[in-house]
């Protein structure tokens, strides 16, 4: 037991990674249908532990392998917390966080369904707000409520200021329930023609009642599993509710009435995978609309000027697994000379880096071919030191695949059929750019060793990219807010007439 408690010492004074390395001997994990599974030996000494410091435990512990990886067994720890506490607010928000872990791991379609509808049940016996519909119908314009921890600095702003900004304000009323940070771009969305609402703080329960109390019609969560606001929702503190934009994949819950989604994502397949009814779009399902710091030069391309290619890509590194780093030493392989330029913020840290090199190393990359960035405020600038952006699978990028594209740089994106792992599909298409599109790791290699052999198409791209996003559905914010609040109507007169 004494080394038990000098683990729990070296995390009291913030020593995690050594924490969690000498804690992992103490459990067992093996392969289940989810990656893996945590077991717990009945002699292991940490079933003597108390049952919140070892649930402490497993919070640094998944934290840890989230970023440091294996990611499996970041699921594993994270599967154990919800599955081991009785504090529904704590099952919940690992329930969520295990979810949003299994979009990183390859996993069949069928298991994720099945994984986010098994959330639903954590709310069987959670009340729910009654409506009165003849209340509802009385309003002179319909009650948009948007949820968000991210009215803020992050990179969902580049597709939800459009929402509170250019609304229709003769049919709408927008009111933004805001539960996250504060900073200068909360400013510009409290600057906005919108009833502001901070609800930081406040238990599902009661943040619930202070989305009631303003009679909402319709309520759009925008941020699905990557936040905790779902348990809101569960409440039904307004008659109909949906969610989207800044998730990929059904939230699993049956209170939650319908999925923003648009025409490239939505079909047959992918449909059949949503506890919701899906909403589609008929562009993209949402509208970029890039930040006020975004730089205005626009480049050629790189390699025109240092002679041979750099591949790139600003994804979180996290999600860059070992297929991937397989199959981009494919591309660095067939491209002589090629370079591969990563940046995250993971790489600010030591034992980061360090991950990531024997990552490279394991799938046979060079390391003096590769340069590992970490964050920094002006990242924008160094896309100019990118050629081509190589996309992640089965988690592809969203907000970064645009922001490469606005900056000039293509991307060459792979996509597996589902509603998540096209978004990138989907965001090429809009812009005109299906040729980037590939749907096979072989099509993938291909297209991006064609794509580094033509200099000169490259230079052009570099040069028109943004020029082709500002003309395409991707960045038209009027056409996308008239398709949007159509939609908006469409599925509010649905609720108005059913019995």
């Amino acid at each position: 037991m004494n080394e038990i408690k000098e683990i729990f010492q070296l995390m009291a004074q913030e020593h995690m990674e050594e924490a969690v390395q000498r804690g992992i001997k103490y459990f067992q994990l093996k392969f289940s249908t989810d990656g893996m599974e945590l077991v717990v030996p009945p002699q292991s000494p940490i079933c003597k532990v108390e049952a919140a410091d070892r649930l402490y435990f497993y919070s640094v512990a998944g934290v840890y392998y989230q970023y440091f990886g294996p990611q499996v067994y970041a699921c594993a720890f994270f599967k154990e917390i919800w599955q081991s506490t009785k504090d529904l607010p704590v099952k919940w928000e690992y329930y969520s966080k295990y979810l949003m872990q299994c979009h990183y791991i390859f996993m069949p379609q069928a298991r994720y369904y099945q994984l986010h509808q098994s959330y639903n049940k954590l709310f069987k016996d959670i009340w729910q707000f009654n409506h009165d519909k003849q209340l509802h119908r009385h309003h002179s314009k319909i009650r948009m409520g948007y949820l968000s921890a991210d009215f803020n600095r992050c990179v969902l702003a580049d597709f939800i200021g459009v929402l509170t900004a250019y609304y229709n304000q003769d049919d709408f009323q927008v009111y933004c329930f805001a539960n996250g940070k504060i900073d200068d771009v909360t400013e510009f969305y409290q600057s906005c023609p919108v009833e502001w609402v901070d609800i930081t703080g406040l238990n599902a329960p009661d943040a619930a009642r202070a989305i009631y109390s303003r009679e909402i019609d319709i309520l759009f969560d925008l941020a699905g599993h990557t936040r905790y606001n779902l348990p809101i929702l569960a409440y039904k503190p307004a008659p109909v509710q949906m969610c989207g934009i800044g998730y990929f994949a059904t939230t699993g819950l049956d209170r939650v009435d319908y999925f923003l989604t648009d025409k490239y994502l939505c079909h047959e397949y992918t449909s059949k995978y949503f506890v919701e009814k899906t909403l589609p779009m008929p562009q993209s399902h949402f509208c970029y609309w890039p930040r006020k710091e975004m730089p205005q030069e626009i480049h050629g391309a790189p390699c025109c000027v240092k002679g041979y290619i750099t591949f790139g890509s600003f994804n979180d590194p996290i999600k860059v697994n070992s297929t991937v780093l397989q199959t981009w030493q494919r591309i660095l392989t067939a491209v002589p000379n090629s370079r591969l330029l990563l940046k995250g913020r993971m790489f600010n840290a030591y034992q980061g880096g360090e991950t990531m090199k024997n990552m490279l190393l394991y799938a046979g990359i060079e390391l003096d071919r590769v340069e590992l960035r970490g964050f920094s405020k002006d990242y924008l600038r160094e896309y100019w030191d990118v050629d081509i952006a190589l996309d992640t699978f089965p988690y592809p990028g969203g907000g970064t695949t645009c922001a490469a594209l606005y900056m000039g740089v293509p991307v060459i994106t792979l996509g597996d059929g589902s509603h998540g792992g096209d978004f990138g599909i989907s965001i090429l298409k809009n812009i005109g750019m299906e040729a980037c599109c590939s749907y096979s790791v072989d099509e993938y290699v291909e297209k991006a060793v064609l794509l580094a052999s033509d200099r000169a198409l490259l230079h052009d791209l570099h040069l028109q990219l943004r020029n082709i996003m500002e003309a395409s559905p991707l960045m038209d914010k009027e056409c996308y807010m008239i398709d949007l609040e159509n939609n908006y109507r469409k599925i509010w007169q649905n609720y108005l007439q059913e019995e």
